[in-house]
């Protein structure tokens, strides 16, 4: 990582910029000053804060940008300008949001971009959105993006995500989730609080050319509050039905004006179950579970920035993400044995004990941009560690996490590091490129067969299942734009994936924990396999005008193959092959009226190949499998309107 920092610093110091002075007066419709209105230009580390009365002034290099100016209470506004080496005047009117709406900037592409410019359909959600409509969860995304579907499978760190269709139930997902850059690789990492958030993107489609593998159904991609020149904090109080309790806080101010910035949020949540739990037909004795509530948890959320721009080319964000998960009335895993029961009484569930769990997250990452007159230089290195434990989690049977010394503890924590290096074109050519190299690792211990399973017979005595997985991979991926006319453009992408995964495990009655005693009855199996996958794209945008476009793409996306970790009959494969996607799309999107509304509509054909399914193929014992093809067909309309 030196050796690459080294590498940008020195191509720093060979840049030539001339220089020139960008000054004016931000105001509204009525003249008056817009103070604290924030400037910034798009993919660099160019921004300037208006004073009290409005006016702003920096220091720019000559060549074409984009621009966009937000204040609070105010539309965002997108200039695009052409800066020729003179001193340059540019006043802004704001319009206020309520009266009309914000022009939208999205990264869908790895880069920042207007919307309407973006051959993806996109649902871009505003910080100003998320806090109107209280979205403190992904789960909240479901009534505001157009085919996107959440479900939690008793807690929000176990969750299934669909887009238009595709989603499935493994530990690794179909629609990807990334926060600030950094991709939650296994399902087990998702649940993240949503506080001091900047805005939420939703990619629907394939995504595999610029974000490779889990990427089948699209990406959810999470960007938070970065601090700036503008020292501010926040701190909020809320409650709601089911006992809520939210409490959040933050701070961000420049340490060193221009060169160093602090952030630092958290948050606080409780909330009680949402079923009534009834010992009834359970065996249970215990009748001090009658009425208990199921399904409550407790969150501790903490997210630290600590930003450094030496030069106004070059930066370094050092980000800390954490999060505690626990409950001692828990719905992990729990079911209910009667399917006609749980119909007629959806809000009880009957449970003869009530399990607890524990989860810990934590994201580190460190963020290096170079921004050149021709290019921008991206490096992305991030390490995310996870553990969980359980215990009394009626599935139905009686299920702990184990390893190897203690029932309900702690499994060894799931270490992913990854690692990306990107470059994309920073020019008003008619070519444009972003190319980039992508690698990870991860060791994982997978909480479905990392257990001890109760003996309904035998006390004191449990099945253990184990496993342990060394995965990684590497990825080469690029796309290329050319601009064929002054309104249409061509794209090209490509992306290759190789992964390798090694799974270390056991089978149903292999191993046995007995009077605090672990026994191996029968050696763990080690599989391997690998895999590989080719992801192209290609698209033609039409731009009718600065905020108006149409648009035809086909992508893949596509999800890793791997190993089955437990044992499973020998008319079951070990192995499961990659699964697919081809996406056809055409689109269209607008802002009219003066920004007074906003249309996206989109038609696709969706394509599912080699499809993944975890299925019962033995007592105690699932596998996935590769079970066919899928077709998903549909029509998407997203209008927004200030009437």
């Amino acid at each position: 990582m030196i050796k690459h920092l080294l590498l940008l610093l020195s191509m720093m110091a060979c840049s030539f910029i001339q220089a020139q002075t960008l000054s004016g007066k931000v105001t509204d419709t009525d003249g008056q000053p817009v103070a604290f209105a924030n400037i910034y230009f798009l993919n660099s580390t160019l921004s300037a804060v208006a004073d009290v009365n409005g006016q702003y002034q920096l220091d720019v290099a000559s060549g074409t940008f984009t621009l966009q100016c937000s204040a609070v209470g105010f539309a965002s506004k997108i200039i695009e300008l052409n800066l020729d080496g003179n001193t340059q005047k540019l006043d802004i009117t704001l319009s206020q949001s309520a009266e009309t709406l914000s022009e939208v900037i999205v990264t869908a592409n790895k880069r920042e971009e207007i919307i309407s410019k973006v051959a993806t359909s996109v649902t871009s959600l505003s910080a100003k959105k998320l806090e109107d409509t209280r979205t403190w969860g992904l789960g909240g995304l479901t009534a505001l993006v157009p085919n996107y579907t959440y479900q939690e499978l008793g807690v929000p760190f176990q969750q299934v995500q669909s887009i238009r269709g595709i989603q499935v139930f493994s530990e690794n997902p179909a629609v990807s989730t990334y926060i600030d850059d950094v991709n939650n690789i296994d399902i087990l990492a998702n649940g993240f609080a949503l506080t001091d958030i900047e805005r939420v993107e939703v990619l629907r489609g394939p995504q595999g050319t610029l974000f490779g593998r889990n990427a089948m159904g699209g990406v959810i991609n999470i960007i938070t509050k970065k601090p700036t020149n503008t020292t501010q904090g926040f701190a909020e109080a809320s409650i709601g039905n089911l006992g809520l309790q939210r409490y959040s806080t933050g701070f961000k101010t420049p340490l060193i004006k221009d060169k160093l910035f602090f952030g630092l949020n958290g948050l606080y949540q409780n909330q009680d179950g949402y079923w009534k739990n009834d010992i009834t037909g359970t065996g249970g004795t215990d009748t001090n579970l009658n009425g208990r509530l199921v399904g409550g948890e407790k969150n501790i959320y903490g997210n630290m920035y600590l930003r450094w721009m030496p030069t106004k080319r070059f930066s370094l964000t050092l980000n800390l993400k954490g999060q505690r998960d626990w409950s001692d009335n828990s719905g992990f895993f729990v079911s209910q044995a009667d399917r006609d029961v749980a119909l007629a009484n959806p809000d009880v569930i009957n449970l003869a004990r009530i399990g607890k769990h524990e989860r810990n997250i934590l994201n580190s990452s460190l963020v290096a941009k170079y921004f050149g007159n021709q290019f921008t230089v991206t490096s992305i290195s991030a390490l995310q560690t996870i553990d969980l434990s359980f215990k009394d989690i009626d599935f139905p049977g009686f299920y702990h996490s184990f390893f190897e010394s203690e029932i309900g503890e702690k499994l060894p924590p799931q270490n992913v590091y990854s690692q990306e290096f990107r470059i994309h074109s920073n020019t008003d050519s008619k070519w444009q490129y972003t190319a980039g190299l992508f690698g990870f690792s991860q060791v994982g211990y997978e909480p479905s067969t990392n257990l001890a399973f109760e003996s309904p017979m035998f006390p004191d005595t449990y099945f253990i299942f184990r496993n342990k997985s060394d995965n990684y991979g590497i990825a080469g991926f690029g796309e290329l734009s050319y601009q064929l006319t002054e309104k249409l453009k061509a794209t090209a992408g490509l992306r290759y994936d190789y992964e390798k995964r090694e799974a270390v495990f056991n089978g149903f009655g292999d191993a046995l924990f007995t009077g605090g005693v672990f026994t191996q009855l029968v050696a763990d199996t080690t599989v391997s396999g690998n895999y590989a996958a080719l992801s192209p794209k290609l698209a033609l945008t039409y731009t009718m005008d600065d905020r108006s476009s149409i648009y035809a793409t086909y992508t893949r996306g596509f999800r890793a193959g791997g190993v089955n970790a437990q044992k499973v009959p020998v008319n079951v494969s070990q192995t499961f092959d990659p699964e697919y996607s081809d996406n056809y799309e055409i689109g269209y999107k607008a802002s009219l009226a003066e920004n007074r509304v906003s249309i996206g509509a989109s038609a696709f054909l969706i394509k599912w190949r080699d499809l993944q399914f975890f299925n019962l193929v033995a007592p105690f014992t699932y596998a996935r499998e590769n079970v066919g093809d899928a077709l998903s067909t549909g029509f998407e309309l997203r209008f927004q309107l200030f009437p």
